[in-house]
């Protein structure tokens, strides 16, 4: 009796069906090839192919399978899988497949649900072409019902495909639809990174603090349980992480789309307006006010000052190279003799010009608090409050409407045409009417910031802040200092120049 010796090839899009999960098809192909041991099959391998889409991933290019069909062919003489559509869904595919099949060996190909599909006798090719291109027909009729359902959902309030973003989970509602709800344990770390963040901490100080409590990823919470059990390393949190969720507007309970960044190969989140205006999917985790005042914070980050808070150079992020115009950092002077110098440092940024230009480190924390305070000094300091905008044109709209009835109510034969009715209306008209001139005159007001006077100058500020506190209150008021030697390419420590930038001196100073 000849030896047959069978590859089985599973594959799923995702594992979250029972009907056709991996344990399902691998069960029935071994029955399968248990009823045929008479014949000679004996299993030889089983490749799995888990997340990949039959429709955009060739047999050649999947993890597993690939790996048998390029590296392994001599090692068996038959490929069972359990459904066409869980092999190829391209009639082009499953002709490649075929003719791989003929030019390695003969080998077969078998479903186990389609006992027909099978290369034996005469008239196998055609057999198979034809399932081809019904299992292709099939998977073009699935995404038009996909795309045209997600079409559909895409301005409703629910929740049509993928994981729901971070801070929020899907939930049935009683109409058989999923929506969103606050996940509770990652809102509180939403509402941690917000904090953080506002108080000033870089993105990457905050991810490893987080990875070294513990707490999960956006990446490691969607990580399936198969890929754990085959001992995947979990993502870890990362700047881009946190950054990606507080500049998301879905943490204020909209609905998000990615929309790609042109010239870019990532996207961008952005509300799905309609309308009726946007969206709301659930409750916010954060409110308009914090979600205002936390951008203008990422905002006016510069990359500089996003790396650490135990920034042990004073004015980071301030005091630059001219030849580069990246930051001087502060030579340990424990390691060299002499006193402390900023120093352009290729080893620190690799994108420096690496001339080592060093500068007297006491000469120059005295040139910039001399140079600041003389320009800043006296200057009040402000907060800045953020205003909720106006939308008068609709007040508007509702005066016009409620004027016009109570007008046809004191006309003759209206409801309030006589006495004490037809006067209270008359002066209920003339309230709205001088309510109405003063909105029109006023205009639709956008959400704004205001700025309120703190009673403290620039010095008293500087006064009693760290060097931190200083430079992250320069940096925000875009003061820099580009460092030069007197003599073009000689460094000298002590005798330099400085180009200096003491940023839009018209806008108020905040302590935001």
């Amino acid at each position: 009796m000849k030896r047959v010796r069978v590859l089985i090839a599973l594959r799923i899009s995702n594992e979250t069906d029972a009907s056709t999960s991996l344990e399902r098809q691998l069960l029935d192909c071994r029955q399968h090839i248990a009823e045929r041991a008479h014949l000679g099959w004996e299993e030889v391998g089983v490749a799995k192919d888990a997340h990949i889409s039959a429709t955009k991933s060739h047999p050649f290019e999947r993890p597993e399978l690939g790996e048998w069909l390029n590296n392994k062919a001599p090692e068996f003489d038959l490929i069972l899988f359990w459904k066409m559509d869980r092999f190829v869904r391209k009639v082009v595919d499953m002709q490649d497949m075929i003719r791989w099949a003929s030019e390695h060996g003969g080998k077969a190909l078998v479903s186990v649900k389609e006992p027909v599909l099978d290369m034996v006798g005469p008239f196998r090719h055609v057999i198979i072409d034809l399932f081809a291109a019904i299992a292709e027909m099939e998977a073009q009729n699935i995404s038009m019902r996909v795309k045209s359902f997600q079409k559909h959902a895409k301005t409703k309030n629910v929740w049509a495909k993928g994981n729901p973003p971070y801070g929020y989970e899907t939930y049935r509602g009683e109409d058989g639809a999923m929506y969103l709800q606050v996940r509770e344990n990652q809102k509180t770390v939403i509402r941690e990174l917000y904090e953080r963040v506002i108080a000033g901490e870089p993105y990457s100080g905050i991810a490893d603090d987080l990875n070294k409590r513990g707490v999960l990823s956006p990446g490691a919470e969607r990580m399936s349980n198969r890929r754990k059990e085959l001992g995947v390393e979990l993502p870890t949190w990362r700047p881009r992480s946190i950054t990606q969720i507080l500049q998301s507007e879905t943490i204020l309970g909209w609905k998000c789309e990615e929309v790609k960044v042109p010239g870019k190969q990532y996207g961008r989140s952005q509300p799905i307006l309609t309308t009726e205006g946007k969206i709301r999917m659930a409750d916010p985790i954060l409110t308009e006010g914090e979600w205002a005042k936390l951008q203008e914070e990422m905002q006016n980050r510069p990359s500089s000052a996003r790396r650490t808070t135990k920034n042990t150079t004073a004015y980071r992020g301030v005091v630059l190279c001219d030849g580069c115009g990246r930051n001087l950092y502060l030579f340990n002077p424990e390691r060299q003799q002499g006193k402390p110098v900023y120093r352009c440092n290729a080893a620190a940024n690799r994108k420096s010009c690496g001339k080592g230009y060093s500068f007297r480190a006491e000469i120059v924390k005295e040139h910039v608090e001399k140079v600041v305070l003389t320009v800043l000094g006296d200057r009040p300091l402000h907060e800045r409050i953020y205003v909720k905008g106006s939308n008068n044109s609709k007040r508007l709209q509702e005066i016009e409407q409620h004027v016009a009835n109570l007008q046809r109510s004191i006309r003759p034969g209206g409801k309030n045409a006589h006495g004490f009715a037809k006067s209270s209306t008359e002066a209920e008209i003339a309230a709205l009417a001088e309510e109405h001139d003063s909105l029109a005159a006023e205009g639709d007001m956008p959400d704004r910031y205001e700025y309120r006077d703190t009673g403290r100058t620039f010095r008293e500020m500087w006064s009693g802040s760290s060097d931190d506190e200083r430079t992250r209150h320069l940096i925000k008021a875009g003061v820099t200092f580009r460092l030069k030697p007197l003599i073009a390419g000689v460094s000298n420590t002590v005798d330099f120049g400085a180009d200096i930038h003491l940023g839009d001196i018209t806008q108020p100073l905040t302590i935001h």
